[in-house]
């Protein structure tokens, strides 16, 4: 293949990759736009049949990579079920996700605890339930577990790039090099075992290289393990798999493609997981939001929503790459899009809605499966989304 039509054949697919986000936004607003009848309140509408079609593709992408569903994407009892039925595990980070697995009645040796930082309550109650794996990445974590479940398996958060995440993860958690030793040298101590490796390479993240990366690191650190009388067991290459928004995100088939590929090294006594949770869910929701009020100040053009900062829209304040699609058509404006609580900081900024926009047009916003019920509050007394599920 010549380098012309290489370029020729990714302007192609670049093409067909837009198109179909396209396609995937009409269709999301179809069957959303059927919920606006009797609407007194934000609606998140989550497609079942979106939710068993993102489970399989992510699986047939990545055959090797056991899927545990991130709970806290979108914990709602309907969607976990649904993720049940297609096969997926499940992975938490708090008492109530937890309890979710519980009342979900799945086999809690297959639920991973991948919050570095617990609770002593929370892992006694892990413990109680017979919960095995628990994530670390300080010693000191691996002494508070040591205390309360001597017999739990652990496995170590590892710091990798978020470069090319549309929200980074870095800072907060993961071990740097120094702080793996310290963490191998405390587990020994406590006569605990180590036997895994993860990393999280930031959400929606567009760069596929942060995985490749982070499994050689994790490669590096198997031998390390090994080194230290460990015997490595498992390899969780987190989250982060971005949605279509524009159709330059790659593909879940781009990713596992270069994912496979570095897996081919991993020993097959050693289980690989993942943890989507955008992916799984993100797309299977659109919100449906009403436009109360328009005002001119300044000579700028503000639209309010019935809905959020403190309502779902958390992620907007990142420029968060999200579609706007009014019912009204138009020849389309820039507008300062703001929430309807009194707080300064429920400001969404500037978006492209039609110029003759007016109250009472109903907004959808597609792509909203994940993180936005679950983020959201009834701060100043206004509604959080409602949840309804489809077919």
């Amino acid at each position: 293949m010549t380098q012309a039509t290489a370029i020729k054949q990714d302007s192609n697919n670049q093409i067909m990759s837009r198109q179909q986000v396209e396609n995937d936004v009409r269709e999301q607003i179809a069957f959303s736009a059927e919920h606006t009848d009797n609407y007194h309140r934000p609606v998140l509408v989550v497609s079942k049949q979106r939710l068993r079609a993102n489970a399989r593709r992510f699986m047939s992408a990545m055959p090797r990579v056991r899927p545990h569903f991130a709970v806290k994407a979108n914990p709602d009892a309907e969607i976990l079920q649904t993720f049940k039925q297609e096969g997926t595990c499940f992975e938490i980070a708090s008492i109530a996700e937890l309890d979710a697995m519980i009342e979900l009645g799945v086999n809690m040796e297959t639920v991973f605890y991948s919050n570095p930082i617990k609770s002593p309550a929370a892992i006694k109650h892990a413990a109680n339930n017979g919960l095995l794996w628990y994530c670390v990445d300080t010693p000191e974590e691996v002494e508070k577990i040591a205390m309360i479940k001597p017999d739990a398996k652990l496995y170590l958060r590892i710091t990798v790039s978020n470069e090319g995440s549309s929200w980074p993860l870095a800072g907060k958690f993961g071990a740097g090099p120094a702080a793996v030793e310290a963490i191998m040298e405390a587990t020994k101590q406590h006569s605990m075992q180590l036997c895994g490796v993860t990393f999280h390479v930031g959400s929606q993240c567009s760069n596929i290289n942060n995985w490749v990366a982070g499994i050689r690191a994790a490669k590096q650190i198997f031998t390390q393990l090994s080194s230290h009388g460990f015997t490595p067991e498992l390899l969780n290459i987190g989250g982060g798999y971005p949605l279509q928004f524009t159709g330059d995100e790659p593909s879940i088939e781009q990713i596992g493609e270069a994912i496979n590929r570095e897996l081919e090294s991993i020993p097959g006594s050693i289980q690989v997981m993942a943890e989507p949770g955008r992916y799984l869910v993100g797309s299977a929701g659109c919100l449906v939001s009403q436009v109360v009020g328009i005002a001119t100040r300044d000579e700028a053009r503000w639209i309010y929503l019935d809905t959020g900062v403190y309502g779902g829209l958390m992620e907007l304040t990142m420029d968060f790459p999200l579609s706007l699609v009014s019912e009204r058509t138009g020849e389309p404006g820039l507008w300062t899009m703001a929430g309807p609580t009194c707080d300064s900081i429920d400001v969404m900024g500037p978006h492209s809605l039609p110029v003759n926009s007016a109250t009472g047009d109903f907004i959808y916003m597609p792509n909203l499966g994940a993180y936005c019920t679950t983020c959201a509050c009834d701060f100043n007394g206004f509604p959080t989304p409602v949840m309804r599920m489809v077919e």
